[in-house]
């Protein structure tokens, strides 16, 4: 056989490998939408209309607006507190519903800011809500909070509202549950501040039943607490009359960057006893800077708080 008839058959092979390029492995299974980063999704609504879906993982969700149209956002579980910056409450109409239910319109444009949703179990959740003028109207979202899911599937016992109201009980302090023991002033000042906490820490029906006269009552002077070199501000929220005595709720939140504890010797003025609904402010922006007070007086709180040193108390 001649060379070139040799070398034919290797010829052919080498002009076989050179067309057919390299060797194909196993195809690649096709990507896991699941294993996508965590985002809003949409899926079919209860009632037919579509919904984005996005699931609590600790980060802020981003909840965009249309301006004039109304986004429904359901939490997955009733809402204790909204915290929402003071600009942006004046440029939206809000309305949350007691199931976790949050309705909002807003009414002029503003950037992107944080809400903060405190769920009555204690979770925080975060939104950044925006609001813009142009773009589609945005679907209603729905947070869904694997915890919960996950407890929900382990155990789908019919008993969801006394798990729900056990967690809002919870929050009260021990002294403001059940009615306080007869006997003494003490009973009384107690009784007085569960009338005026239970304004502000669950349902109307909840409130006990006292013979009290609401009377009106003006701004408290900052100076009102000593030492908290005005990050602790203090907004009386309404008064009461029962019999001889008088008893206030007020609005007081932590503007500073540290916690700030309940202490009753750094009040100023003639009280004789006080109470608060959870014993610590955390820091402005924490969504657990805010609380109630209740204050009891022998004379209106105004006249009361007006001048005088804090009252000493018996230890």
């Amino acid at each position: 056989m001649r060379p070139l008839e040799r070398a034919l058959p290797i010829l052919f092979l080498f002009l076989f490998l050179l067309c057919a390029g390299p060797l194909a492995g196993p195809a690649a299974p096709p990507p896991d939408p699941s294993s996508a980063p965590s985002a809003a999704r949409v899926a079919p609504a209860g009632d037919g209309a579509p919904s984005a879906v996005a699931v609590w993982s600790g980060d802020p969700i981003a909840a965009p607006l249309v301006v004039g149209v109304e986004r429904r956002i359901e939490f997955p579980q009733p809402v204790a507190e909204l915290d929402v910056p003071e600009d942006v409450e004046r440029r939206s109409r809000i309305v949350l519903a007691p199931d976790g239910r949050l309705h909002w319109r807003a009414l002029e444009p503003f950037a992107p800011a944080r809400v903060l949703a405190t769920a009555i179990d204690g979770t925080l959740y975060q939104l950044d809500v925006g609001a813009g003028t142009t773009g589609a109207p945005p679907p209603p979202l729905t947070l869904v909070d694997p915890v919960l899911a996950a407890a929900a599937a382990r155990d789908r016992a019919p008993d969801d509202r006394a798990r729900l109201e056990q967690a809002a009980a919870a929050l009260i302090p021990e002294f403001l549950k059940g009615p306080p023991a007869d006997g003494g002033p003490v009973s009384d000042y107690v009784a007085l501040a569960r009338f005026a906490l239970a304004h502000y820490s669950g349902p109307e029906r909840l409130i006990p039943p006292l013979d009290a006269a609401r009377v009106p009552v003006g701004p408290v002077d900052a100076r009102w607490v000593r030492a908290s070199a005005g990050a602790v501000t203090v907004r009386p929220l309404a008064q009461w009359q029962v019999g001889a005595r008088y008893v206030t709720a007020l609005d007081v939140r932590n503007r500073g960057a540290w916690p700030a504890p309940f202490e009753p010797r750094a009040l100023r003025g003639a009280w004789v006893f006080a109470a608060a609904l959870q014993p610590t402010l955390g820091p402005a922006g924490s969504g657990h800077h805010r609380t109630v007070w209740a204050v009891i007086t022998e004379q209106p709180f105004n006249q009361a708080v007006a001048h005088g040193p804090a009252p000493r108390l018996a230890r």
